[in-house]
């Protein structure tokens, strides 16, 4: 999905209400469980087939929770629902809660990263107890008990929330600086452009480039995938 460079500044400026909003929802959890998920950090990116995620402090990696303003952001063509983002939100804390919270013994049966701790964890919180991404489950209700006693079968619908930890390869060649600073690149909106700056950030790589008179802030993924170099 090609971004341009309005498009880009208007999702960014939702990050701080998007903040607040994950932040005070997690704040209420936090207080329920004793727990800390409204401290841990928040990033957001452009990610096409993410939806969310949660990364465990561990491997050399940050602990965070990650989310895509393609999908969460008020200002894309079909953002989710208040519902639905409200769900993703939940998923995600679920995950933190499963690594962070002592978990009882019935409900570790089922291993793997959407296994029985994790369902578990969906109850606590009420997020719906699958990784598969549906559109109006948010208004579902969900039999927690009965889906706490047996494994998931549906395999109908593409996993859209593929998480990070799952993907940690990925992960690391998007954060592999290929450009440098100095080098010439042809923009198909903006001709010609040096890069002046670069900033390598968990996931990605972000270019500071001068068009003129103008700077931009290009994802090198984006460049990349457009071959525009």
């Amino acid at each position: 999905m090609q971004i341009d460079r309005l498009t880009m500044k208007l999702l960014n400026d939702e990050i701080p209400i998007l903040t607040r909003e994950i932040r005070n929802l997690y704040a209420g959890f936090d207080r329920k469980y004793r727990l800390n998920g409204a401290k841990i950090p928040i990033t957001f990116g452009f990610d096409t087939g993410t939806l969310g995620s949660y990364t465990q402090g561990r491997d050399n990696s940050e602990e965070e929770f990650h989310f895509s303003l393609l999908f969460i952001a008020r200002g894309v063509p079909h953002p989710l629902t208040q519902g639905e983002r409200l769900d993703l939100y939940k998923h995600e804390y679920a995950h933190y809660m499963q690594y962070n919270m002592p978990i009882p013994k019935e409900y570790t049966w089922q291993y793997g990263t959407h296994g029985s701790a994790w369902k578990y964890c969906c109850s606590l919180v009420g997020a719906a107890p699958t990784p598969y991404y549906k559109v109006g489950e948010d208004r579902m209700k969900h039999d927690y008990e009965k889906v706490l006693k047996h494994p998931i079968h549906d395999k109908t619908y593409t996993m859209r929330d593929n998480y990070r930890r799952e993907t940690e390869y990925k992960k690391s060649r998007d954060s592999v600086i290929q450009y440098q600073t100095g080098e010439v690149i042809q923009h198909p909106t903006y001709g010609e452009g040096e890069i002046i700056e670069i900033r390598q950030q968990p996931g990605t790589v972000r270019l500071h480039i001068r068009f003129g008179e103008h700077t931009k802030i290009i994802d090198q993924k984006w460049l990349l995938k457009t071959r525009y170099k």
